[in-house]
């Protein structure tokens, strides 16, 4: 069930074709699910083919800890490979597969550099050991697997094992229109206490067992658009994203870790000359940002409520229906 059927409307803004990360052209997302359990690992690919530079932005509750690469990012501005989402446990392992990944690569225009790992901290209790069930190989069936449709979401890769508001959640995604441009999200929504859920700015708790005290609370989310913005927009529209997080009720007092990463897909005027001294830079006006920044706080927020439908056992929808 969609937020359509139950008729809720977040925000103002238009949603993109099918209201997920992919409306952003180019992008693409996979995920692969550990067979022993309850865990797996989430791809989101920036680029439709071989891979290059992109502009990246972010913002965190914990300086960037919870990311690989994060000091290349703020140094440089730019990234040029995938981005992979694993339960923390695992980082190493996936962190090697991407690596591996970009070993396989030859003659490409741009090698993949640095390996972007976003971990995921707050995985439930599933009965195993994340560091034996995911690997390598894992890593390479995430990457593998991704697509430029609508991707599925709940508990799929590293939606997998995860409580938003007390409920099973995992992986959402949505994405608005603005201006001929288009914002997308795709977040892990990991968080929250049952009585906090808010829609379109109304309480609506949710009638679920009360969950341990212990239990991380933590978030983590892509932001793809392709307007043209240079790494200090994105850090903006990275920050301004997690407002949606924050109205939906998903960061609270008790949130403990949390990253936000933004990038443009719009081209990187940088041809690999090195011995120009300057490069061109294309960027959106002062102006025109804040619809932008609108569009991707909206999407965050409609994001978390669809990792909920996709995972709902009748107590979500339950309490969206009092939204109306």
């Amino acid at each position: 069930m969609t937020l359509n059927e139950c008729g809720i409307s977040i925000g103002e803004l238009p949603s993109g074709s099918t209201a997920t990360i992919t409306d952003v052209a180019g992008v693409r997302v996979g995920h692969a699910d550990a067979t022993r359990i309850d865990a797996g690992v989430t791809a989101v690919v920036p680029y439709p083919d071989l891979p290059r530079r992109y502009y990246v932005g972010g913002w965190s509750l914990d300086d960037g800890d919870a990311m690989t690469g994060v000091y290349y990012a703020q140094d440089f501005g730019t990234l040029s490979g995938p981005l992979l989402l694993t339960p923390t446990p695992a980082a190493g392992k996936v962190y090697n597969g991407l690596l591996d990944y970009g070993y396989g690569l030859n003659d490409v225009a741009e090698d993949p550099w640095p390996p972007v790992i976003v971990n995921v901290n707050g995985h439930q209790d599933s009965g195993g050991d994340i560091r034996d069930a995911i690997d390598e190989s894992l890593a390479a069936s995430a990457l593998a697997q991704a697509r430029g449709t609508p991707p599925p979401m709940g508990t799929v890769g590293v939606g997998r094992g995860r409580l938003a508001f007390g409920v099973p959640a995992g992986v959402g995604s949505a994405s608005r229109g603005v201006a001929g441009k288009t914002v997308g999200v795709l977040l892990v929504a990991n968080g929250g206490e049952p009585d906090s859920l808010s829609v379109a700015g109304k309480r609506r708790p949710i009638a679920a067992a009360p969950t341990s005290d212990d239990r991380s609370r933590t978030f983590a989310a892509v932001v793809a658009t392709d307007a043209s913005l240079i790494p200090r927009q994105l850090d903006r529209l990275a920050q301004r994203a997690a407002f949606g997080l924050v109205r939906v009720g998903l960061v609270d007092a008790r949130t403990t870790e949390g990253v936000v990463l933004a990038f443009s897909t719009a081209p990187v005027d940088d041809d690999g000359d090195s011995s120009r001294a300057t490069v061109a830079a294309v960027m959106t006006a002062e102006p025109d940002l804040p619809p932008l920044f609108q569009a991707a706080a909206e999407a965050c927020e409609e994001a978390v409520l669809s990792a909920l439908l996709a995972t709902d056992n009748g107590v979500v929808k339950q309490a969206l229906r009092g939204s109306s």
